[in-house]
């Protein structure tokens, strides 16, 4: 096992965007989830904050997983009642076997 392994303690879920029709034929957003899985989850800083661009800027998190198919930008995730929007996928050569979201936690 390798030590990567070892830092992947939180529990996580991912879900995508879905739209649907109502039986009226309004549309309706809702979300469909993509994946359960273990991840390590740092604190990268407050966003635009930091840049002093604005004073409620949320907290940005890089969440790192086990590499797998399916993650995409605009998708979110779910970990312990938060909720956090994927602004950008890190896809390192040097480390094929993982996949760093950079996300921005998201107002309720």
């Amino acid at each position: 096992m390798s030590e990567f392994a070892g830092t992947l303690r939180q529990r996580i879920t991912i879900e995508r965007p879905v739209n649907s029709r109502t039986v009226t034929g309004l549309q309706e957003t809702g979300w469909e989830r993509v994946a359960d899985c273990l991840a390590a989850i740092e604190l990268e800083g407050v966003g635009a904050q930091s840049e002093a661009q604005a004073l409620s800027a949320m907290p940005k998190l890089r969440v790192t997983i086990r590499r797998r198919n399916g993650i995409a930008i605009d998708q979110r995730v779910r970990w312990t009642g938060r909720i956090m929007m994927i602004r950008q996928l890190l896809d390192d050569p040097a480390l094929p076997d993982r996949l760093v979201l950079r996300c921005e936690e998201a107002r309720s």
